[in-house]
């Protein structure tokens, strides 16, 4: 009985969902290859199919174009971004950390069409999925916890 109870008592104790320890890095889904490359610098373009690292700033101090979907939590980060989409299609948004993704275009934010999480020790945490069709597009970033995201936009 003794030993029983102190069986409950540890699983008590343990975390629900312990983060995976990565020992070796899993490739990145199909399509989405270039995630595996460094990334690169931007200001505020981000280059489909490019591996991009951006730096967030403060969410207080970010003017968006279009209200945001989510209102961000205090102490968070965020940017305003742009793209250009070349051919139509299905683009998957990449992020390395969690964070609200608003796509704009013609001052109306888009649904997406999918999202799931990436693969444990991918360094992918979120991939988003929208139907796009040739032009440019305002990326609104938000909720960020860390001032520094990688992100890649890449046809699916």
């Amino acid at each position: 009985m003794i030993a029983s109870l102190f069986a409950i008592l540890l699983l008590q104790a343990a975390p629900a969902t312990a983060a995976p320890v990565c020992t070796a890095t899993v490739a990145p889904p199909a399509g989405l290859e270039a995630w595996s490359v460094a990334p690169g610098m931007t200001g505020d373009v981000i280059a489909p199919g490019k591996n991009i690292a951006l730096a967030l700033q403060p969410i207080d101090g970010v003017t968006f174009p279009l209200p945001l979907a989510r209102k961000p939590a205090p102490g968070t980060f965020g940017g305003v971004y742009h793209v250009t989409i070349p051919t139509a299609g299905t683009y998957r948004v990449v992020l390395e950390n969690s964070a609200w993704i608003d796509l704009v275009r013609d001052g109306k934010s888009l649904t997406s069409v999918a999202h799931m999480e990436g693969a444990p020790c991918s360094g992918i945490r979120k991939i988003v999925d929208f139907a796009l069709q040739p032009g440019s597009y305002v990326v609104q970033l938000s909720g960020a916890k860390t001032a520094q995201m990688r992100i890649l936009i890449a046809t699916k």
